[in-house]
């Protein structure tokens, strides 16, 4: 579930049509987004931040750099609705709700907007302003699950899954990962999250606007990721939920890795093996084949796995197939593709391959 996320139908292309082509790397006026190339090299990013549909509490939040506002809508979504009654209305789930909400705004600054939803709950967004520096503004994103009355899933294992993500999130510090704070019981079965929030969105939605990313945009993004994955690695840890609504920008193009409600822990901290995995998890277009045998798998490989299918929907606004089995006919000919050593269409489009010495023995010997 993705901070400022767009309408949740909206999915990237299949591989059988492509979005129109973006046409610069450079800001965006009428957007907002973009990449600036400074004349040392280096670039900036710019994401705008979202324009937020409805107002909670009829207040604007002014920061330093800029003010978000919010447009009222004549008919706001049921799930907006929802819980705005139930945020306005902590009291109706109890004292002890009541008393945690309290314990909320104290620690984190009034509820303001939603900033997102899904299936599981909301992202809420909260404003706190530092009493030592009134003008510094501190944004938080607070991530509400929510059990679903129709699910078969129990309390106990509700609790623990959302235990589980907490614990491997908080644990984790590094600039492309996303900064988790608490974790708090607010009424009933109801647990939430305390996250930094990013102005910037997710990068599904940055796709989505603008049909496809350029070369150098899309390079940086995946660095990022790599640097980030490569950090969680280190650790111990598995995202094994890797896709772009996962991934949090903020305001500057700083991305972050963000929902460990998948992760898993390959090697604690005083083992040197790690523990091999048997289960399959994760968002189908992304899941790595060796997910769909019966045999055990290096877990990190899965991650990999995703972040190029992540790249290639970057650079082409398209997911490449739907299924990494030969059952899906885009998978089965990129798979006969590569046995043979031709490179795939889709990926040689969009960069250079450059094969291991060893193809090219095999080639000639």
């Amino acid at each position: 579930m993705a901070q400022n996320s767009t309408d949740s139908d909206t999915k990237l292309e299949r591989s059988g049509s492509m979005f129109p082509s973006s046409t610069s790397t450079t800001r965006n006026r009428s957007s907002g987004n973009g990449r600036l190339v400074l004349e040392n090299g280096k670039h900036c990013h710019f994401q705008k931040p979202p324009t937020f549909k409805k107002r909670l509490f009829g207040k604007n939040i002014k920061t330093r750099n800029t003010t978000v506002t919010r447009k009222a809508s004549s008919s706001p979504p049921r799930a907006d609705l929802e819980w705005e009654r139930w945020i306005k209305s902590p009291s109706q789930t109890g004292v002890m709700a009541c008393e945690n909400m309290t314990l909320l705004s104290q620690k984190y600054g009034d509820i303001y907007d939603i900033a997102g939803r899904g299936s599981s709950g909301v992202i809420l967004l909260s404003h706190k302003v530092q009493e030592w520096h009134p003008d510094i503004d501190c944004l938080y994103a607070i991530k509400v699950f929510r059990r679903g009355t129709r699910t078969s899933e129990t309390e106990t294992s509700y609790r623990r899954r959302i235990g589980a993500d907490f614990a491997i999130s908080s644990s984790l510090r590094h600039q492309n990962v996303i900064r988790t704070f608490d974790l708090l019981q607010i009424g009933g079965d109801s647990l939430c999250e305390v996250m930094e929030y990013c102005s910037g969105g997710d990068l599904h939605s940055l796709v989505v606007a603008k049909s496809q990313l350029e070369k150098a945009e899309a390079d940086c993004f995946f660095k990022q990721l790599m640097h980030g994955a490569n950090y969680i690695h280190e650790m111990g840890v598995a995202h094994r939920d890797l896709k772009p609504e996962n991934l949090l920008l903020t305001s500057h193009g700083c991305l972050k890795i963000s929902d460990f409600g998948d992760g898993e822990c390959f090697r604690s901290a005083w083992e040197n093996d790690i523990h091999m995995s048997r289960t399959r998890r994760g968002s189908r277009p992304y899941v790595s084949p060796e997910q769909y045998l019966d045999k055990e798998f290096d877990p990190r490989t899965v991650d990999i796995w995703a972040a190029a299918v992540t790249y290639v929907a970057m650079r082409t606004g398209k997911i490449p197939w739907n299924t990494a089995t030969n059952d899906d006919e885009n998978f089965r000919d990129y798979n006969a593709d590569r046995r043979i050593g031709r490179g795939y269409f889709l990926i040689d489009d969009i960069c250079y391959v450059n094969y291991p010495i060893s193809w090219f023995y095999w080639a000639v010997f």
